[in-house]
């Protein structure tokens, strides 16, 4: 498994990139946050976060899973002016990616990926399962189990399995962002600068 394939791609400005993002394109973080950093350390790891980029009516928009919120909307200018109502940037880096699939169908997977995006709108963020990926990488245990709550990467598989596409997870069921990024599939776009 490797992202590395994100490592030599082209920076490009919001501003020029912005009108070539898609629906159901993916937008992968690289964190200096404390908790992004201890989540690419424990999944070895280049990112540490993942969401989807949602089109709609000319705003770019992410539908991801988050700490403190659960899943929920919000505009992609906001990881560039204002992330967390901060009034700064997101301390990191961006990068935009594209599933292979999702260039071959027209609309129809995209729009099957939002609307079950949207229908888990609110549920919360799974907290236990961090610990239990933290156990599984340290001590070798533990297993993950299905329920109403998501991790970013959880959260960004559900909604591509409801469109018969699936990642790769490591052998006890646990996705991590970085699973998404090796994806053969997944094609890295650009880094947003």
């Amino acid at each position: 498994m490797s992202s590395d394939k994100f490592k030599s791609i082209n920076t490009i400005e919001y501003t020029e990139l912005k009108n070539d993002l898609r629906t159901g394109d993916l937008l992968l973080c690289s964190g200096e946050y404390l908790v992004s950093k201890l989540i690419k350390q424990v999944s070895n790891s280049l990112f540490s976060h993942v969401g989807i980029i949602v089109k709609w009516k000319g705003l770019l928009l992410i539908i991801e899973s988050v700490e403190d919120d659960g899943v929920r909307i919000v505009p992609l200018e906001h990881y560039l002016t204002n992330y967390e109502n901060t009034n700064k940037s997101y301390d990191g880096k961006l990068y935009i990616a594209r599933h292979k699939q999702l260039n071959e169908d027209g609309g129809e997977k995209q729009n099957t990926i939002i609307v079950k995006g949207l229908t888990l709108l609110n549920k919360n963020y799974d907290k236990s399962e961090i610990a239990q990926i933290v156990a599984r990488i340290g001590l070798g245990v533990g297993k993950h189990r299905d329920n109403e709550e998501f991790i970013c990467s959880e959260f960004v598989d559900v909604c591509f399995k409801e469109a018969d596409i699936c990642f790769t997870s490591d052998t006890k069921g646990f996705i991590f962002p970085e699973h998404i990024a090796a994806d053969e599939n997944v094609i890295p776009i650009a880094r947003i600068g």
